[in-house]
């Protein structure tokens, strides 16, 4: 696995997955950083750090705010990435109620160079809002899913009558549930799945016709003291086969969470 950081020194990343020529997926680590309902940055991403990258992955370290520090650690798998992320507080103040907007994504539009992944979104244009109208009226009406306490439950606001026209180019919707821990997209012919999951009670977000993406947004920590840390612990990657096989592989490496509230 090849690791692209497009815009340097930020935590955003294409995946190169063995010998292919083009990524397999976009990851933004964070993309958006809340305390008790405030954002505190947005978008985290295209803050600069200081990154070490070996054969095995990469260290990062960035200040996106001057209340939070962020340490994003990756390593590589074959056809996944193990992610621990570090949340430091460094305001004078509790920080509570904290929480991290996840982005995975099937394209990079615009990129340089831009690129999409062809087992999701076959033959659209490399031109984003095409592709993000095919990802909401195409793909992710039935084939988009968040895994929960009850299982595997449709994320899209609107499965039934998915029309790009009607919504906001990019008006997402925010879970009121909160014992997601991971959610999936499902490849045109059904034989891959792209997940993200996080070791933390997570809301996803509905997708949208903006662009080819899925979110989720753990509870990083209900408290964290000054000059406190919060970890949470992740997997970004794309499976060859079923919900059921997805699903026993998640809550096998990073068991569902204790709910809350």
């Amino acid at each position: 696995m090849k690791l692209i950081q497009q815009t340097p020194g930020c935590s955003d990343f294409d995946l190169v997955l063995g010998k292919r020529a083009a990524p397999a997926f976009r990851v933004l680590l964070p993309e958006r950083i809340v305390s008790a309902g405030s954002t505190l940055v947005a978008p985290s991403h295209t803050v600069p750090g200081e990154w070490a990258f070996t054969l095995a992955g990469a260290r990062g370290e960035f200040a996106p705010s001057p209340l939070v520090r962020v340490v994003v650690g990756i390593e590589c798998g074959e056809a996944e990435i193990r992610v621990d992320i570090e949340f430091i507080n460094t305001s004078p103040r509790v920080l509570s109620s904290v929480t991290a907007d996840f982005c995975a994504a099937v394209n990079h539009l615009p990129g340089a160079p831009g690129w999409c992944n062809r087992d999701f979104i076959p033959s659209v244009p490399l031109d984003r809002g095409l592709q993000g109208r095919y990802w909401y009226e195409k793909v992710t009406p039935h084939g988009l899913k968040a895994l929960t306490a009850e299982g595997w439950v449709a994320m899209h606001p609107c499965p039934a009558h998915p029309d790009a026209d009607a919504v906001g180019e990019y008006e997402w919707t925010l879970s009121p549930r909160t014992d997601a821990h991971a959610c999936a997209a499902r490849s045109a012919d059904g034989s891959l799945l792209f997940f993200q999951a996080w070791d933390a009670p997570c809301r996803h977000i509905g997708p949208f016709p903006g662009n080819a993406c899925m979110h989720l947004v753990p509870l990083v920590a209900e408290l964290i003291e000054p000059e406190k840390t919060a970890t949470i612990r992740g997997r970004i990657g794309i499976l060859r086969g079923d919900w059921q096989a997805l699903a026993g592989k998640i809550n096998a490496e990073l068991p569902a969470p204790a709910p809350t509230g």
